[in-house]
């Protein structure tokens, strides 16, 4: 298992498990610094591709999880069906900041 991988299953792994009351500043924090990696990312067409998303992703959220205070995130990462929705939504979040694609 590599080492990016192993940091981006932590990540969802974390992400998935925090509180209700929380999650919304959190996923909204993560999507912030998901959006600005994104932005930095962009090929001069301004494409970027789905794996260089997902470690902007990754490493944002690792980031917003390390700034927190440690027994908070323990505390708040008890159950996975409410990480699930909450990456959902960030993903739904850094949506509205990914180049639009011509069809």
């Amino acid at each position: 298992m590599s080492s990016s991988y192993q940091k981006y299953c932590l990540f969802f792994f974390l992400l998935m498990t925090f509180s209700f009351t929380n999650a919304q500043t959190i996923e909204e924090e993560i999507a912030k610094k998901s959006c600005e990696c994104i932005q930095s990312k962009l090929s001069p067409e301004g494409q970027i591709t789905s794996p260089e998303i997902k470690k902007c992703v990754s490493k944002s959220g690792d980031e917003v999880l390390r700034s927190k205070d440690p027994q908070e995130v323990k505390r708040i990462t008890k159950n996975m069906e409410e990480v699930v929705e909450r990456l959902k939504t960030v993903y739904q979040l850094v949506q509205k900041c990914l180049p639009k694609q011509d069809n």
